[in-house]
């Protein structure tokens, strides 16, 4: 089970100007949800946010866009002492059927589903 392997799992869904994050608990509970800018005062931020709601010391973050949107913030996650792996983003209309995608850590918690 995801819960004797991480404390917290944090999806993040990356934009150009800003990046929306969510945190949840192992059982996909989620815990609470933040918005930060795409640059070193956002990164710094959005550290300080996940050591202030995180249940405990063993966090993964799930990234959407690492090597576009999100490669400044995996470099400073990672930096931080961070697991960070890459969530794909599939076709939306292929999966759901639907135009509307879910959130990041939607996306997270199905690739955590397929490490395991």
């Amino acid at each position: 089970m995801l819960a004797e392997h991480c404390d917290a799992v944090v999806g993040i869904d990356t934009h150009r100007d800003t990046h929306q994050a969510e945190l949840a608990l192992p059982t996909s509970s989620p815990v609470a949800t933040c918005t930060i800018s795409n640059d070193s005062t956002g990164f710094a931020r959005l550290l300080a946010w996940i050591t202030d709601h995180a249940p405990g010391p063993r966090v993964v973050v799930s990234i959407e866009g690492i090597r576009s949107y999100g490669g400044g913030l995996t470099r400073a996650l990672t930096a931080a002492g961070l697991f960070v792996i890459e969530c794909e983003q599939p076709h939306r209309t292929v999966l759901y059927g639907a135009r509307s995608r879910p959130p990041a850590l939607t996306w997270g918690f199905r690739r955590l589903v397929r490490i395991r």
